[in-house]
């Protein structure tokens, strides 16, 4: 489920001066206050340096604040800034992106677009939420930069500044991490040109369409097929079979994801898996009955044959592990045949 923050007013540092853009609710566009406050201060360079401050721990009571006022400060010498990524962790319970809702430029995959303008340095003040129902433990939210199109569940990618953490302390410790869970998603059998909705994120466990274009190449962890040899398949994206038209002419062959969507190859998720119908698929609660599931990267990117109550233990490009469960299979590779399943992951 994405969540979301307002923005109080954000700030961009250019030429000396200063521009705003106010919220989407219509607040008034107010002046820079020398001498306001800020309960967290971020400072974020280029390879970093002396003058940086890349974590702000804040104490908080939920019961008596809502919010805490915030100001982060990018600043690039060689790399051009182009996005900004921000992810939420409550109680450690995983990273999430965290999408803006006020008045500014977004990507499709949520991130913010930073006019080239605004490229070199940047600062925004941020209203963040203090969220209610937290006991104890921590909120966690990291701020990074990008050249261009990034990962939420990995900052190294085309980073440019960053990332830093401003950290809401609520006193004590985080719970055990819950595993995450996804119920009866069906994926579609194939479409030629990637219109059906074949790919899952292991991340949100939304479906994606491969046809909604690169943007959310990050997002797709891995998809299902049918042939008749080897029958009900799943694959992760970097190894998806070559089975798009990727030019409505019959005399040209089919292509895999890379060539459909115009993606490098390197940018697609590998996603390894492994038979584990010995275990207890109901009895995983916590991340880390996850921990102990014996699949890796030696194992293979594709596993067929598959049946109904079949369980499938999996590890991602980005090290979480979980479990697929079959629930159902309609064979086939029509319009309207697919497969349900359940997964469990690690956050």
């Amino acid at each position: 489920m994405k969540k979301t923050m307002k923005l109080g007013f954000m700030m961009t540092l250019l030429s000396g001066l200063m521009f705003f853009a106010s919220c989407d609710d219509n607040d008034e566009i107010t002046p820079v206050d020398p001498n306001a406050e800020y309960d967290a201060i971020l400072r974020l360079t280029e390879g970093g340096d002396a003058g940086d401050t890349t974590t702000s721990e804040v104490n908080v009571n939920a019961n008596e604040q809502k919010s805490i006022k915030a100001k982060v400060t990018f600043i690039s010498t060689d790399a051009t800034m182009r996005r900004l990524y921000i992810t939420q962790n409550i109680g450690g319970q995983g990273e999430e992106p965290y999408e803006i809702t006020a008045n500014v430029d977004k990507k499709a995959d949520g991130s913010i677009d930073i006019e080239s303008a605004n490229s070199n340095q940047i600062i925004y003040e941020l209203t963040l939420p203090v969220p209610s129902g937290v006991g104890e433990g921590t909120v966690v939210y990291k701020l990074w930069t990008t050249t261009g199109r990034g990962d939420y569940r990995d900052p190294s990618q085309r980073i440019a500044v960053g990332p830093g953490e401003i950290i809401l302390k609520y006193g004590g410790s985080n719970p055990e991490a819950t595993v995450n869970s996804y119920t009866a998603k069906m994926l579609a059998a194939p479409t030629d040109d990637g219109s059906s909705e074949t790919f899952i994120s292991t991340f949100n466990g939304e479906l994606y369409q491969i046809s909604e274009g690169s943007e959310y190449a990050s997002f797709w962890d891995f998809g299902y097929y049918w042939l008749n040899s080897p029958g009900a398949s799943l694959a992760s994206t970097a190894s998806y079979p070559a089975l798009f038209d990727h030019d409505d002419d019959p005399n040209t062959a089919l292509v895999a994801v890379a060539t459909l969507t115009n993606t490098a190859q390197d940018d697609l998720n590998k996603t390894y898996f492994v038979e584990s119908n010995g275990t207890d698929f109901d009895a995983v609660t916590t991340s880390s009955d996850l921990s102990s599931l014996n699949v890796s990267d030696s194992n293979g990117q594709k596993i067929n044959n598959l049946e109904v109550g079949d369980i499938i233990a999996f590890v991602d490009s980005y090290g979480k592990k979980g479990l697929i469960r079959v629930k159902e299979i309609e064979p086939g590779f029509g319009s309207g045949d697919y497969i349900v399943i359940d997964v469990k992951v690690q956050p």
